[in-house]
């Protein structure tokens, strides 16, 4: 079964997150609310997408970012930033998998790209 790993501080979106996907894309999901715990989790289980929010407590979304790509064994996950300042998203190369969606997201729209990316694609910039 697919896995995604939510990076996520507020606890509606995470839960709105968690249980749609689970619920409409029949993936499994887990859910962390702390950056600094994600590296862990990702070691733990490697996911098919991970989820991160750039504005996390512990660790910034964008320090996580920069440890997971700096981990050969996890380049190539697939990360979809959600942010409500998406300037302030980490670089990446047209072959990162990286995809950026501003906050507040259209929820289908969102639901969509996460489809798309656990299948291994990322969709084109809105």
């Amino acid at each position: 079964m697919k896995y995604v790993l939510i990076a996520e501080d507020d606890p509606d979106i995470a839960g709105l997150l968690q249980q749609a996907i689970a619920e409409r894309l029949y993936v499994a999901t887990h859910v962390v609310a702390n950056g600094a715990l994600v590296p862990d989790a990702v070691a733990a289980r490697r996911p098919d997408l991970l989820i991160l929010d750039l504005s996390l407590p512990g660790l910034s979304g964008n320090d996580v970012f920069a440890i997971v790509r700096s981990d050969p064994a996890y380049v190539g996950v697939p990360v979809l930033i959600l942010t409500a300042s998406p300037q302030d998203a980490p670089s990446s190369s047209a072959n990162d998998r990286v995809r950026v969606i501003e906050k507040p997201f259209d929820f289908d729209a969102l639901l969509g790209t996460v489809d798309a990316m656990v299948d291994g694609g990322v969709p084109a910039a809105a």
